[in-house]
């Protein structure tokens, strides 16, 4: 038998959350076989089974445990244990309750543990087991059950559900193992229904009456909302936090896209619908370009010396639900616009879908990010700590401008680039910011 601990999935993750478990206990899994899915601090993750045997869940669906923890094992034939008498040399099974396990679904309730009774208390056995840890571990009752902060113990998905429509969980009874809030436990609230009964409850004991609905404030907030972070949450305040301590300055530039708007309009008639670049995709280009020309500005402070990059991988902002991700365009300075626009539309997919891998979201040496799509005309964005700058992309407008003495319109784009000043200096960010301007400005230079 061995055991599987909580895997380190990042360079950054201390603790991760067991989300699902893909696999019930008591299966014989073969290794390699998918087994659960763990939430780090920047993706979700399917990890597979080390080894081959019969499965063991330690940590139950929600269970926040710190990296190397015990979350399974992993082991034997799947037969029962058997005694050796010492005289005949026969082997006898013990006489043990029948265990029947079965896997845990959020949105099906596991079925009730019966009372225990007086033997069962007293050696420590539980009389059922509904596939949870606590059920192996031994009986318990709902008031038992909670996290380390005190809060009601509840599946992600029940406490997302919960969270959003303003609901306190503490106001529901659950249905889960152990009295665990599931997600069809909120869902019976939310529809103007009772909870159902904890698994404990006496038999003939009427059902709970309907939460109250909480107050609200004007608006459709409720008053004293309290929502906890997400763990992605979490991880962009820490690295904000972090943020604050770069003495960094910010650069802006005026580019003219008239050009790259045409540019853009024949590659739409010359491309599939997936490798057609929008704006920002010439931008990575042209950031990835200049990097490649002067990589002291995506120089890393390492102690008292600046380490050039080994490859030029720029990071784009991508929103999300709940937040914020930045993946990686890996060795962006040889790779196409059209190229760039079909990765970056494959990771922001399955960004927002929370697949991505965690390798995917580290590493890059500077960042793109851009707000103009929301009507934003500029604005300063935050270097994300590690990197040495980041360059902050507005919408393009059409502005009345002087060309050979003459006043036209033209479509106008504001550029901000904040530096790390300890990498760099003015006159060297200036003439970074300079070039990928020039780039942008002749868009023919970015297709070759």
């Amino acid at each position: 038998m061995s055991t599987m601990a909580m895997p380190k999935l990042s360079d950054t993750m201390e603790e991760g959350t067991v989300l699902r478990w893909l696999r019930a206990d008591g299966d014989l899994v073969a290794k390699g076989d998918p087994l659960v899915e763990i939430e780090t601090d920047k993706a979700t993750m399917t990890v597979d089974a080390p080894e081959g045997g019969v499965l063991h869940i330690i940590a139950a669906e929600g269970d926040t445990l710190d990296v190397g923890q015990p979350i399974a094992e992993i082991g034997g034939d799947g037969a029962p244990a058997m005694a050796d008498t010492g005289a005949t040399g026969a082997m006898e099974v013990p006489d043990a309750p029948t265990q029947e396990i079965e896997a845990v679904r959020d949105d099906v309730p596991a079925p009730a543990p019966p009372a225990p009774d007086k033997q069962s208390l007293a050696t420590g056995i539980p009389t059922a087991d509904d596939g949870t840890a606590g059920s192996i571990a031994g009986v318990f009752t709902p008031a038992e059950v909670g996290d380390a902060t005190g809060r009601p113990a509840a599946s992600p998905l029940a406490r997302g559900i919960a969270a959003r429509a303003g609901i306190d969980l503490a106001t529901i009874r659950g249905t889960g193992p152990g009295g665990r809030i599931v997600k069809a436990d909120v869902e019976a609230v939310l529809g103007g229904s009772a909870a159902a009964a904890p698994s404990t409850a006496a038999a003939g004991e009427p059902p709970a009456p309907p939460p109250p609905p909480a107050p609200r404030a004007t608006g459709s907030w409720p008053a004293g909302r309290r929502t906890p972070l997400t763990r992605l949450q979490q991880t962009i305040a820490r690295r904000m936090e972090q943020a604050t301590a770069i003495p960094e300055f910010v650069l802006e530039r005026d580019v003219d896209t008239t050009a790259l708007a045409a540019a853009r309009a024949d590659l739409r008639v010359a491309l599939p619908e997936a490798n057609r670049p929008s704006v920002n995709d010439f931008v990575i280009r042209a950031v990835a370009m200049a990097v490649r020309e002067r990589p002291d500005m995506a120089s890393q402070l390492d102690g008292d010396d600046l380490v050039v990059p080994s490859s030029v991988d720029v990071g784009v902002a991508v929103s999300v639900p709940g937040g914020l991700i930045v993946p990686v365009i890996r060795g962006a300075d040889a790779k196409g616009v059209p190229a760039i626009a079909a990765e970056v539309r494959d990771l922001a997919g399955r960004g927002r879908a929370g697949e991505l891998r965690p390798d995917e979201l580290e590493g890059s040496v500077i960042s793109v990010s851009n707000l103009g799509m929301f009507g934003i005309d500029r604005f300063h964005a935050v270097i994300n700590p590690g990197e040495a700058a980041i360059l902050a992309v507005g919408r393009a407008v059409a502005r009345p401008v002087v060309v050979d003495g003459h006043v036209v319109v033209r479509d106008v784009m504001t550029l901000s680039l904040s530096v790390d000043h300890r990498i760099a200096y003015g006159a060297e960010a200036a003439t970074f910011l300079g070039r990928v301007a020039e780039l942008l400005e002749h868009p023919a230079a970015l297709l070759v």
